[in-house]
């Protein structure tokens, strides 16, 4: 199992919030929730911000932490976050003696309590419906607050080493999914559907085998495979479908929206083809491998990541292919399958060792894509490989 440093991931929080001047913080991000208490499940719906199932971890600048929760996810989060300096408190969404339906109310006792009912109050603004905003404000003073949106995602870009260590194995895990996949694409017409889910009864395997000890967390995660063929190509972020694979596709393979252990995400996207490719689809497979060779070159610690992204760029569009480009060229992997540094033009972001990110320079039109994605670890002079299948096209005729 892999052991998270929630303890230090708060006292480095607090000690954010105290350079900041800054009493308290309300975190209400479901992934900085997971990420300084490892408790997380259903937080993900936007429901869970509001006052009627609000989760949120009130973190003061000194002291313990405070999880509120609906009383649904009570027993979760105890479980969840057990053995950790973690208060945890509930809620529910009736009147009952001894319970209390005011969310934010049991915030205003903590601070009390703790003593940090004065001074500023920081919340993640930019995730919060205005209803929420609403009552958070209307809970407290609304001119003491301070948007903290961005602070713990900055945290969580730089990796520690468990963290490493499990994207590492979720990298082997991919790879494998990958593997399995190809393997069986020859052995009938599949529905892409019925693909993705070969490759998942496979993840879902290694998943249960690092998390058999545990009954907290599930190995099936939230998640449909990207898997695109023939005259579907074209859709870069189209899930597994019930279209027939046809003996003469061309297959797009992504693993960007499948949750691996713990719902960590991974980055890596193949092309696969059933038919030998004409001389311009090998052309142009050629000038994508090349802008990936090129936006890995200039990894390393302190790198413009508006620089990469361009550098990329211009090669796909010196080849023509630049109609057919439709994202950016790599983002930061983690807990959420977007996270920063964004490896996009005009972003202010730069590299940082120890940042796990894509880089994945693709084009995509009706019947033929070319796609090079993978993970690396921004190491001390470079980037580690992290999804090590063989690039370029592979041909199965």
């Amino acid at each position: 199992m892999y052991d998270f440093d929630y303890v230090g991931r708060t006292r480095r929080f607090q000690d954010v919030l105290a350079a900041k001047g800054i009493s308290c913080a309300f975190v209400t991000r479901a992934a900085n929730v997971r990420y300084l208490t490892g408790f997380w499940g259903y937080a993900t719906r936007a429901e869970y911000s509001e006052p009627r199932r609000l989760i949120c971890l009130v973190v003061p600048q000194k002291g313990k932490p405070l999880l509120i929760v609906p009383k649904i996810e009570y027993a979760f989060a105890c479980a969840a976050t057990h053995g950790l300096p973690i208060e945890v408190r509930r809620h529910v969404e009736w009147t009952e003696t001894g319970e209390t339906e005011d969310s934010w109310g049991i915030a205003r006792d903590y601070l009390r309590e703790a003593g940090g009912a004065s001074g500023k109050l920081a919340f993640e603004r930019q995730q919060l419906t205005i209803r929420a905003v609403d009552a958070l404000q209307q809970s407290f003073d609304k001119e003491s607050f301070v948007d903290c949106s961005g602070w713990l995602d900055e945290a969580r870009a730089v990796k520690d080493e468990a963290e490493i260590a499990l994207l590492t194995r979720c990298a082997e895990i991919c790879v494998e999914q990958y593997e399995v996949q190809v393997k069986a694409l020859p052995e009938r017409r599949w529905r892409e559907y019925e693909l993705a889910m070969r490759g998942w009864e496979h993840v879902v395997q290694r998943c249960a085998e690092a998390l058999e000890h545990t009954d907290v967390n599930s190995p099936i995660g939230e998640g449909v495979q990207l898997i695109t063929s023939g005259n579907r190509l074209a859709r870069a972020h189209g899930s597994a479908s019930c279209k027939h694979i046809d003996p003469n596709d061309v297959v797009a393979l992504d693993y960007c929206r499948v949750p691996y252990l713990l719902g960590y995400r991974m980055a890596m996207g193949r092309i696969v083809s059933l038919r030998k490719l004409t001389s311009e689809e090998k052309d142009i497979d050629a000038i994508t491998t090349k802008a990936y060779q090129i936006g890995v070159s200039m990894m390393r610690p302190g790198a413009s990541c508006s620089d990469i992204d361009s550098a990329i760029r211009r090669v796909l569009v010196d080849g023509k292919l630049g109609p057919y480009v439709v994202h950016r060229n790599g983002r930061g992997i983690g807990i959420e399958a977007v996270e920063i540094p964004e490896i996009k033009v005009g972003t202010t972001d730069v590299l940082k060792a120890g940042m796990v990110v894509s880089i994945e320079p693709s084009i995509y039109r009706e019947g033929f894509a070319s796609r090079v994605e993978n993970t690396l670890v921004v190491t001390a002079d470079g980037a580690q490989l992290l999804t090590k299948a063989p690039t370029g096209i592979r041909v199965l005729s």
